[in-house]
């Protein structure tokens, strides 16, 4: 009877299955070649089809002190026009040790009346811990048949890289949501929350 060395292919489906339930940041590291710039990393990984929703954010900032690359994937609505984003996902992609990140995925941003435009992506408390949350300031291009204007929506997560998981913050999020719209009876209707600064300034103001 012939004995093979290794795992059988059951095994390595149990063994990967409870790495990715146990340890599910482990499981997925990805290395950062050497000499490899921010945008280039993100490259490397842009899923086919897909167009960058905004420009890479690199910074140590966001979770005390970690060096952590966020990237934002737009799901093109229409072949022709690679930058209207019929959806938007996130990643943060988070420093493990030298060389070496794990993929925290977020969102979807979907359309609300128009296709996404990301304006901002930033970071503030927005809860009662001392670890920032992560922000994403979008714009909706309205056009409809008795008001034209944009939506201007904030999403807020709170991120757990141990559980690998954004978190949305529904209701703080939809404080600050706006519109800059003008109705075809003549009203005229305005949001407070249009830039980075603008939210970061109403979070003040609510005590975060």
């Amino acid at each position: 009877m012939n004995h093979q060395s290794g795992f059988s292919k059951r095994e390595l489906v149990v063994l990967i299955t409870l790495c990715l339930l146990s340890f599910p940041s482990l499981c997925q590291q990805i290395s950062r070649k050497t000499g490899e710039s921010a945008s280039q990393f993100v490259g490397r990984l842009k899923p086919a089809g897909t167009s960058l929703a905004h420009p890479v954010v690199e910074t140590n900032n966001l979770l005390q002190n970690t060096p952590t690359i966020i990237a934002l994937y737009g799901y093109p609505a229409d072949k022709a026009d690679t930058l209207s984003f019929s959806k938007i996902m996130g990643h943060i992609y988070t420093q493990t040790q030298a060389g070496s990140y794990h993929d925290t995925p977020f969102g979807p941003i979907d359309e609300d009346g128009g296709f996404p435009e990301v304006l901002s992506v930033f970071y503030a408390n927005a809860n009662k811990d001392k670890t920032n949350e992560l922000i994403v300031l979008a714009k909706y291009p309205q056009r409809h048949h008795d008001y034209s204007g944009n939506f201007y929506e904030t999403h807020i997560y709170t991120i757990n890289t141990k559980k690998n998981q954004t978190t949305y913050l529904a209701k703080l999020s939809e404080k600050f949501w706006g519109c800059d719209c003008e109705y075809t009876d003549g009203r005229k209707e305005t949001t407070s929350y249009k830039t980075a600064k603008e939210v970061k300034a109403g979070l003040k103001k609510m005590g975060y």
